[in-house]
């Protein structure tokens, strides 16, 4: 049985990143074999803005589009709501201009891919609303996936100004009503950046809102990496996207994609592939322990344990094994026998040091007794003699006496093997992570499950049991 949490049927894996409006995990499905990635948000808790979010949330599922990273599922609890959604390997843009700069194939390749997307999402009436590099997604193919759809609205509706500062236009900043336009405002400020290393519209870290305000759009001083100007109709185009009066920008997606395609012509076919070729390096490292072994489920619940387990006594256990058995199956059965009397009498009592767990709590969030620093430590200790065996645990907020289960000659305490483990649990408002490493023998071994804060406390000290077993694992 799996140690991983649970959001709905979905296995939680590990973090894949950290934002402003949700975390994003690796989740695993184990019915349709496949891994998801799952973002959890803090439900507000008004009434009718849940309704709304959750209607939002639909409304995005429907958008079916090879540019537009696919949501699976829904999974909603009394204060928080997961989107599962489809998993992209490779890196997100953000991270791509962090490192290199692009060359003018591959800056032509993400603007064709997104004006794709934001044609699927003009057709469900839906504006995207926080198109920065942090969520356009650069696939292990080379293209482009939009994601995030999660402040997307109607185009009727009112901006509030909500989004992120880098991708606001002037109309979203000032919350007037959106359209695609809006949407078009934002690629503008990513095309921009992408040909000159910098937004439009910042300065020293923060944005300049006289300028994103201003009658006039930025001028382009930059030049490509060979020193040569920018294509003409290039440069027409991503002034055009960032005029201030939406009704001067490009009429539509198409429009942007025409112009697109007349730059993509001096452009020779031998770059088709640069943007995966400049992506590659910043690929995240994919683990085969993303993909869950695929265990016949008959094994678990469903198995029958040995009769052999039954009785306590060395020799009941032998009488049990021995019965019925043939050769060369007696013989084995004698071997495996014998090398687990010699192991148990070799067995060393083993000293376990448990620092005092670090516990990092948003201000919102308050956790009960049970999971207190005394309280954490004892439900490790417990799993940990349930697996380790002979043990003697110190450390300063061991609530329970010391344990002894052999007995020990004066002097010889210093000898004896020295383990210790470090308990984390950090909390934010949508999410605990709660981790726990092992150093014994030279080695380090690590754990981490992540939960709601508001998950019964029968479920947590569980999930801190088998997180805790793993590590003998």
């Amino acid at each position: 049985m799996s140690n991983q949490p649970l959001v709905g049927p979905y296995r939680i894996l590990r973090l894949i990143n950290r934002g402003a409006q949700g975390s994003v995990y690796l989740g695993f499905d184990d019915r349709l074999r496949r891994r998801v990635a799952i973002k959890i948000y803090s439900l507000p808790e008004d009434k009718q803005a849940r309704t709304d979010l959750l209607k939002e949330a639909r409304l995005v599922s429907g958008m079916q589009s090879p540019r537009i990273v696919q949501i699976h599922d829904v999974v909603e609890s009394r204060s928080h709501l997961a989107m599962v959604m489809e998993y992209v390997p490779g890196c997100d843009l953000e991270e791509l201009l962090s490192n290199t700069r692009l060359s003018l194939a591959s800056m032509l390749t993400v603007c064709a891919d997104l004006a794709v997307a934001l044609t699927t999402a003009r057709q469900h009436r839906v504006v995207h609303g926080d198109l920065k590099a942090a969520n356009v997604l650069i696939s292990s193919e080379g293209r482009v996936k939009l994601s995030d759809f999660g402040i997307a609205r109607h185009s009727m509706q009112i901006g509030a100004a909500r989004g992120s500062l880098e991708s606001m236009s002037p109309e979203q900043y000032q919350g007037k009503v959106l359209s695609e336009r809006s949407d078009l405002f934002s690629l503008g400020c990513l095309l921009y950046r992408m040909m000159t290393g910098k937004h439009p519209f910042y300065g020293d870290g923060q944005l300049d809102v006289r300028a994103l305000l201003a009658e006039t759009s930025p001028s382009l001083i930059s030049s490509q990496q060979d020193h040569t100007d920018w294509p003409e109709d290039l440069e027409k185009l991503v002034l055009s996207l960032l005029q201030r009066n939406p009704g001067d920008r490009p009429s539509s997606t198409r429009v942007v994609r025409q112009a697109l395609r007349r730059v993509a012509r001096s452009v020779p076919l031998s770059a088709s592939s640069s943007l995966l070729e400049e992506a590659r390096p910043l690929f995240r490292l994919e683990s085969p322990e993303d993909i869950p072994l695929n265990i016949p489920t008959e094994l678990g619940s469903q198995g029958k344990y040995s009769s052999i387990a039954a009785d306590p006594t060395i020799s009941g256990s032998w009488r049990r094994a021995l019965k019925g058995w043939r050769w060369p199956a007696t013989a084995a059965a004698l071997v495996a026998g014998l090398s687990w009397i010699i192991a148990s009498s070799l067995t060393q009592e083993v000293t376990v040091k448990v620092d005092a767990p670090r516990l990092t709590l948003a201000h919102s969030v308050s956790l009960p007794d049970e999971l207190s620093g005394d309280g954490l430590v004892d439900s490790v200790v417990a799993a940990m003699q349930e697996r380790r065996g002979p043990i003697r645990v110190i450390g300063p907020n061991v609530a329970m006496p010391v344990t002894s289960f052999q007995p020990r000659l004066a002097g010889t305490e210093s000898q004896l093997p020295l383990e210790s483990l470090r308990l984390d649990l950090r909390c934010e408002e949508a999410i605990c992570v709660f981790a726990v490493s092992r150093e014994f023998q030279g080695k380090r071994y690590y754990q981490q499950a992540t939960l709601f804060p508001d998950t019964p406390v029968e479920q947590w000290q569980q999930i801190i049991r088998t997180t805790t077993l793993a590590l003998y694992q």
